[in-house]
């Protein structure tokens, strides 16, 4: 997947726990006990599933970027 489409999923599903949490906060569940609450456990987890893959994808360009300046320097070393 690409950065673009992983953000934009990131920012739906941080934009859906906060909604989630305000709908506890109505309810006046404290913070502490939301993680009893399983909607709101499973979104959470839908928020650190996605971080982690942004940070993957993060790490697979810093490596290709890093091969592509190496292939330049052997290209240009051979020259």
């Amino acid at each position: 997947m690409d950065r673009q489409r992983i953000e934009r999923q990131l920012k739906l599903a941080q934009e859906d726990l906060a909604q989630w949490e305000k709908h506890l906060d109505a309810k006046k569940v404290a913070a502490s006990d939301r993680k009893k609450n399983a909607r709101w456990r499973s979104l959470d987890a839908d928020v650190r599933a996605l971080k982690r893959r942004l940070l993957a994808v993060k790490e697979i360009e810093e490596r290709e970027a890093a091969a592509e300046q190496r292939k330049a320097e052997k290209a240009a070393a051979g020259s």
